[in-house]
């Protein structure tokens, strides 16, 4: 993994963006909601969907998990800057859902994508999470042709 650091706050002994992607690989929805400031946010970049408050946070994840089974984040790239991080990840998992009536469960997903986190005070303010959403398309049109 490459990681690049200018000018980070976040002391080694707590990493909200590690601790971030421990909990989103342990599927802890709880631990993952609770990394996030009391009015945090997470947006999906590709539709501006946006999910405020540890509660909201929690429930899309949980969602999400229940979506994409053996879902695991593998970090590519890390770049700090103060404040602000960018990750680099591939995203893989097996589906847990059909979709569509088509017998897609089971099925192994895999997708790249780019987080930005914010961080104040040790804690994350607001995520916004980048991925093709063509790319999740085509590996459905796969399965199911």
């Amino acid at each position: 993994m490459a990681h690049h650091v200018a000018d980070t706050d976040a002391s080694p002994a707590h990493d909200p963006v590690e601790a971030f992607y421990a909990a989103y690989n342990g599927h802890d929805a709880a631990a993952a909601a609770a990394l996030y400031a009391g009015d945090g946010w997470h947006e999906e970049a590709h539709n501006g969907m946006r999910r405020e408050g540890r509660a909201a946070l929690q429930a899309g994840l949980d969602r999400f998990f229940g979506f994409l089974a053996q879902a695991h984040w593998q970090v590519r790239e890390r770049i700090d800057a103060g404040t602000q991080v960018a990750v680099v990840y591939t995203l893989t998992g097996a589906l847990a859902v059909d979709i569509k009536g088509q017998p897609t469960r089971g099925r192994p997903i895999e997708l790249k994508g780019v987080h930005l986190f914010d961080i104040a005070d040790g804690a994350i303010r607001g995520t916004r999470d980048y991925w093709d959403p063509a790319a999740f398309q085509r590996q459905i049109a796969e399965m199911t042709a």
